[in-house]
């Protein structure tokens, strides 16, 4: 690799100028119209109580720090709302995909702008920068570390090295898949010093790793320091809360236990049929690359390389099955598929014969998950497979009817108790709700139960409330089996094709009660 990257062309300028704009048109475009998530809502709350009441404290359940204050910042400057609760999350999306200039230097032109666009267009990608989710810190943390540490090996500047450690801390400090990085660094270190034709030449890479820390000890004991410090910072509020100082054991001992029961578990093939289905644009290339390619590989792509395989057969193993988890098995895959859509792309021919139909199935796939049909509810007849669950629709025109009600003083807006807390806990902050059955002679204007608590609801508000039965949550967990075959080649090309789903579409249900004279929401 050369310290310099080429310069950049006036076309090549425009290019990336051009890519960014569509990143960016693609990630806030809106934004703010889908319901939150559960676990949106549940962050979206804490991080309210972080910019307005300035308290937050570490858990492993609630993941790291980093995005609750890249969100209180967004809240701080913008207000709060669910737009901008996703913004950042929105905004390191398209810093995910200015990233990829960085690649100039290693992989060349072309596959940089390639891979520029496989993380622009990435269905899965695409889908989770438009939530106020956790894992694009992650996701910049990770690739800002080792790309980085990739320009540092060949400039040896300081400033390289202090800004991987900037970015190690990021993803230290934004998620806890940190420790399953952690592990993946042995295959990923044995094949890069592995060299074809010679093995494993242990002794000169340690004489090598000996003198590098002669040399470079001072910056690279700097730069762990400075990666600890920030790292600290960020874990203990700026060190208001020193008790979360040394966050690993609690982490590791919460996850490894979320591993052994599968909280959300699945078969170690759940993820497979969803990377075939959404990202065969960069899986599939980049296997064929390595593939071919391996044995000449330099020591740092074979690094990736490594890290990209190995990285697929850790999250099989591992018990949780998340469909947001994708993404980090994903990004490892990125570069090398890039260079094998560059040298396809060297010809013109095999470039509309491939790479064309190729990306316009994977743009048509990300507009499918981000905007064509990102919602689920039984009453919705479509459904995507990296949709875990989500917050039916049905759930928005109650949120609008409880806060034209207001409420004021002791006079509730509505009653809420049971699994409707989430997410209605962030949408009717600042009301005043009882959050619980609400006691005999109250009445709010709406009450919200879980389907079990009906009668006992009734009861204590005195009957002659009207009774509605809405989704809460929904979900799709497609149904396979071989016999009978599901789903069958029909049912299989009609999903693909219109994204009607073979099997019913589940949802958790709440009950809406309404007092008579609260009205309904009009229509």
């Amino acid at each position: 690799m050369s310290a310099a990257s080429p310069a950049y062309g006036r076309r090549e300028r425009w290019a990336w100028g051009m890519l960014l704009l569509l990143a960016l048109l693609l990630r806030v475009w809106d934004l703010g119209s889908r319901a939150f998530h559960h676990d949106e809502s549940i962050h979206g709350w804490f991080t309210h109580q972080l910019a307005f009441q300035g308290t937050y404290v570490y858990d492993p359940v609630y993941h790291g720090p980093v995005q609750y204050y890249m969100v209180a910042a967004a809240f701080r400057l913008l207000g709060d709302s669910d737009f901008s609760a996703r913004l950042p999350a929105a905004l390191g999306g398209v810093g995910l995909v200015a990233m990829a200039m960085l690649l100039r230097a290693r992989f060349g032109r072309r596959a940089a702008f390639a891979s520029g666009v496989l993380l622009a267009i990435s269905p899965n990608l695409l889908y989770y920068t438009r939530f106020c989710r956790e894992d694009v810190w992650s996701l910049l943390g990770t690739f800002g570390l080792f790309l980085w540490l990739d320009r540092w090996w060949a400039t040896r500047r300081v400033a390289d090295l202090a800004l991987a450690a900037v970015w190690g801390a990021v993803a230290f400090a934004s998620k806890e898949n940190f420790y399953v990085l952690g592990a993946l660094m042995a295959p990923a270190v044995l094949a890069a010093v592995w060299e074809p034709g010679r093995g494993f030449p242990l002794v000169p890479k340690l004489r090598a790793l000996l003198d590098l820390l002669e040399r470079h000890g001072a910056a690279i004991a700097g730069a762990i320091l400075l990666f600890f410090t920030l790292s600290e910072v960020a874990y203990t509020l700026f060190l208001v809360h020193p008790e979360s100082g040394n966050p690993v054991f609690q982490a590791i001992s919460y996850w490894w236990g979320q591993h052994k029961v599968e909280r959300v578990g699945g078969p170690k093939t759940y993820y497979l049929p969803r990377i075939l289905q959404y990202e065969f644009a960069i899986v599939l290339p980049a296997l064929v690359w390595i593939g071919l390619r391996f044995r000449r590989f330099s020591a740092a792509e074979r690094f990736v390389s490594a890290l990209a395989v190995s990285s697929v057969a850790m999250y099989a193993w591992l018990g949780e099955k998340t469909p947001w988890l994708l993404v980090h098995q994903v990004l490892p895959f990125v570069p090398l598929a890039g260079a094998a859509w560059a040298a396809l792309s060297a010809s013109r021919k095999r470039a509309l014969a491939v790479a064309a139909p190729a990306f316009a199935a994977t743009l048509v796939s990300a507009l499918s998950l981000s905007f064509w049909n990102p919602l689920l509810s039984p009453a919705h007849p479509r459904a995507e497979s990296v949709v875990f669950t989500q917050t039916s629709p049905e759930v928005m025109p109650v949120v609008a009817e409880i806060l034209r009600a207001g409420g004021s003083g002791e006079d509730p807006a509505a009653a809420v108790s049971g699994e409707a807390v989430w997410p209605l806990s962030w949408y009717l902050r600042g009301l005043p709700v009882l959050w619980a059955l609400p006691s005999a002679g109250t009445r709010p204007p709406v009450v919200v139960v879980d389907e079990g608590k009906v009668e006992e609801a009734q009861r204590l508000l005195g009957g002659g409330y009207a009774v509605e039965t809405i989704p809460l949550r929904s979900w799709w967990l497609p149904e396979v089996s071989l016999s009978p075959l599901r789903p069958n080649a029909r049912e299989l090309l009609v999903y693909l094709f219109t994204r009607r789903p073979w099997s019913p579409v589940g949802a958790q249900n709440v009950v809406v009660l309404r007092r008579p004279d609260g009205g309904r929401p009009s229509r």
